[in-house]
C-alpha cells in the first residue's frame, strides 16, 4: 500500500521534472574520475600524515619537532591581537615566515602511548585490552610494521593487507589514549580515512578485482569508476562526514543558542593560553588576560558571533566540496584558512585536519 502511493507520487509529472533537473546534480556528487598522478599523490602525501600521527617512539616521533622559530614568525602578526610579548625581528624570522612550515603543519603527537590502563575504557577498548600500545618491547616493534606498510602503501602494494594493520593501530592507539577519562579528537579523520579505505580496498576484492587491490594490474572501470576513484572519493566523503557532524550538532545540543552565545568562546581562549603556559611554561603565553578573550568578550561580541558562525555554516556545507573540483578547492581552502587563523588567534590547531 504504501509503495503503491510513493510510485503515484513519483509518477507525477511535477515529480519527474523534479527528478529529470536533479539527476545532473545527483551525478556531480559521485565524484570525478582521476588521472593516476592523483592516485599516487594522495597515497605518498597521506603516508607522511599517517606516519607524523603514528606513536612510533624515539627517534622516529621526535623526527618532526616544531620549530619554535619559525612559530613565533607565524604568529608575529597577531601579536597586537594576542598580546604575545615582543620579540627580536631577525633576518631569518622574516625569511622562515614565508616557507611552507611542514613540521609546524604536521606536528607528531606524543613520543609513544604511555597509558597502561583503560579503565574508562572508549569504544573498541571495550572489547579489547589495548593496553599493549604502551608496552615498551611492543614499542620498539611498532616502527618495523608501520613503516613497511607505508612503503608498501605509499607504492600502491599490498593494500588489502597495510591498511587494515595501519588501520587498527590507528584506531587501537587513539582508543587508549580516549579511555583514560578525557577524549582528544585531533586524530580521527584520519582513522576514518584509514578505515573507509580498508573497506573500499576489500570490497574490490571480495568482488574478485584482488589484483587490482594488491595493485599488481591496473584497475578497470566499473559502473564508469575505478579502484582509485572509488578509494579517493571515499576519503573525501569521511573529510566532509567530520565536518559536517561537528557544524550540526553545535546548534542541536545548545537548542539553537549556539550562534547567539559563540563570543563566549572568549573564555576558552583564556583557558587555552593557560594550559598552553602549563603544558611548557613557554612565557609567551603566560597572558593572565588575554588581548583577543577581551575583544571577543567585551569590544565586538557580534562580530565574533559573525565570524564564528560563518566557520560553522562552513562546516555545515563543507558537503558541497563534493560536487566538482571548483567547490571543493574553494571549501577546502576556506576550512584551512579558518583554522590557521583560529590557530594564530587562540592557540587552538587542527594540524591533522589541515
Amino acid at each position: 500500500m504504501t509503495f503503491s502511493f510513493l510510485d503515484r507520487i513519483r509518477s507525477l509529472p511535477l515529480c519527474q521534472s523534479i527528478a529529470r533537473r536533479l539527476r545532473p546534480i545527483a551525478r556531480s556528487f559521485d565524484g570525478p574520475r582521476h588521472h593516476r598522478f592523483e592516485w599516487v599523490f594522495m597515497r605518498i602525501l597521506f603516508a607522511f600524515v599517517v606516519y607524523q600521527s603514528m606513536p612510533l617512539g624515539t627517534p622516529f616521533s621526535d623526527a618532526f619537532k616544531p620549530n619554535p622559530a619559525l612559530d613565533t614568525a607565524l604568529r608575529r602578526p597577531m601579536q597586537p591581537i594576542m598580546s604575545l610579548a615582543p620579540v627580536s625581528e631577525t633576518e631569518s624570522d622574516r625569511t622562515v615566515a614565508f616557507l611552507l612550515p611542514l613540521s609546524q603543519l604536521l606536528p607528531n603527537s606524543e613520543a609513544a602511548i604511555t597509558y597502561t590502563k583503560q579503565d574508562k575504557a572508549n569504544g573498541l577498548a571495550h572489547l579489547i585490552d589495548l593496553t599493549f600500545f604502551s608496552d615498551p618491547g611492543f614499542i620498539k616493534v611498532l616502527p618495523w610494521i608501520v613503516i613497511p606498510c607505508l612503503l608498501l602503501y605509499a607504492s600502491g602494494i599490498g593494500l588489502p593487507v597495510v591498511l587494515p594493520i595501519l588501520a587498527f593501530i590507528s584506531i587501537g592507539s587513539r582508543t587508549l589514549y580516549n579511555s583514560q577519562g578525557y577524549i582528544h579528537h585531533g586524530y580521527q579523520m584520519l582513522s576514518l580515512i584509514l578505515l573507509a579505505q580498508t573497506i573500499v580496498v576489500w570490497w574490490h576484492v571480495i568482488r574478485g578485482d584482488w589484483r587490482a587491490a594488491f595493485g599488481l594490474r591496473k584497475p578497470e572501470l566499473r559502473n564508469g569508476r575505478t579502484l582509485w576513484d572509488w578509494t579517493i572519493r571515499y576519503s573525501q566523503w569521511m573529510i566532509v562526514i567530520c565536518y559536517v557532524i561537528a557544524g550540526v550538532i553545535k546548534p542541536i545540543r545548545s537548542d539553537g543558542e549556539w550562534f547567539q552565545n559563540s563570543h563566549y568562546i572568549g573564555v576558552q581562549v583564556v583557558k587555552t593560553h593557560r594550559q598552553n603556559y602549563y603544558s611548557a611554561l613557554d612565557e609567551r603565553w603566560n597572558i593572565p588576560e588575554p588581548r583577543i578573550a577581551t575583544l571577543m568578550l567585551k569590544e565586538h561580541p557580534n562580530l565574533v558571533r559573525i565570524f564564528l558562525s560563518c566557520g560553522v555554516m562552513l562546516e555545515i556545507f563543507a558537503f558541497l566540496a563534493l560536487y566538482n573540483r571548483f567547490l571543493s578547492l574553494a571549501i577546502v581552502f576556506a576550512l584551512v584558512s579558518f583554522h590557521v587563523f583560529n590557530d594564530l588567534m587562540m592557540g587552538l590547531y587542527f594540524y591533522g585536519n589541515e
